[in-house]
């Protein structure tokens, strides 16, 4: 089973303008409107990609309501905690001439000692034996600062395996509790590390301190230049095809989906990491927050490329 965990989930506001001028009435050519947050748009992705997941967190008021609708008219299901405050709405502005996305994110609800309890009571009920726990994205006002700490450790205990896609303080600390695995993409591996990481090598530095520091898996997103994948003695290079960008919205989450949904089907590592690089980038295809489409998938992935380094092999050449 793989749950995923949205602490401040939002409804995502699509509009489209042919140009967004500052200070000026602008009027949409289009509009759409998709339930988001990091937890939610990896179980929205993984029932693209065909899998099923259950998505918790908080959610309230209209805009709640909204959201549980519309996951589940996208076959997602739903297991979400009460809040008093009204779920989130965040505005993101497409402007079609010079392909810019400019995003307006709300400041979220404050969430009550007593529904930050019952939150995680209600995890506390679910069998989470051999399970997949991801988590990940900003934290609401109320909810301890060290939330991902506190679940990651609650689940792992239980026996499941916790994939974290945070940034900030709220990262940092959850890494004490030692997640099975992480996915940051290279600026908030540097806010993490406090290094520029501006070379490969850096980077592979950076991961493999993480490893040693208790993360089984490390996964560090580069935008066009791929994936980048450690695990003890075994490192990976994916390379994702050239490709005509219509949104970025989503595709780390997609990255997230594809690397769970194959690792939680017992592939091996090599083949969860080119999967999730053609996952991540099937999503920059799609407009708005529609995330990867299986089609987009299967397309890409005999032209992802991977790279194994490895200390016991040696490289190999693109594959």
């Amino acid at each position: 089973m793989i749950y995923t965990i949205t602490l401040n989930p939002a409804l995502d506001h699509f509009l489209d303008v042919e140009e967004l001028r500052i200070g000026e009435t602008n009027r949409a050519t289009g509009e759409c409107v998709y339930a988001g947050g990091k937890g939610i748009d990896v179980s929205r992705a993984i029932r693209r990609l065909g899998g099923d997941s259950i998505a918790l967190g908080f959610i309230g008021g209209h805009n709640g309501r909204l959201m549980v609708d519309l996951l589940k008219r996208e076959g997602v299901t739903c297991y979400f905690t009460p809040i008093a405050q009204e779920t989130r709405r965040n505005v993101i502005v497409c402007a079609k001439r010079r392909g810019t996305q400019t995003m307006v994110n709300a400041k979220g609800p404050l969430v009550a000692p007593q529904e930050w309890r019952a939150f995680l009571t209600h995890l506390g009920l679910l069998d989470l034996r051999g399970a997949y726990v991801v988590l990940g994205g900003s934290l609401p006002r109320g909810v301890p600062r060290d939330a991902y700490r506190q679940i990651i450790a609650l689940v792992q205990r239980q026996g499941a395996k916790a994939v974290l896609d945070a940034d900030g303080p709220c990262f940092k600390a959850g890494l004490k509790a030692r997640p099975f695995a992480i996915k940051p993409n290279l600026n908030e591996l540097r806010r993490l590390t406090g290094r520029p990481l501006r070379t490969e090598g850096a980077v592979w530095d950076a991961a493999r301190a993480l490893n040693r520091a208790g993360v089984r898996i490390v996964l560090v997103s580069q935008g066009r230049r791929g994936l980048l994948a450690a695990s003890g003695a075994e490192r990976y290079r994916a390379v994702p095809p050239a490709v005509t960008v219509r949104s970025t919205v989503g595709a780390g989450d997609s990255t997230v989906a594809g690397f769970v949904f194959k690792h939680a089907g017992g592939k091996d590592l090599e083949e969860c990491v080119r999967f999730a690089t053609a996952a991540g980038t099937a999503a920059t295809l799609a407009p708005g927050n529609q995330l990867c489409r299986l089609k987009d998938v299967q397309r890409l992935l005999p032209r992802t490329k991977i790279q194994v380094l490895d200390g016991r092999r040696g490289a190999r050449g693109l594959c």
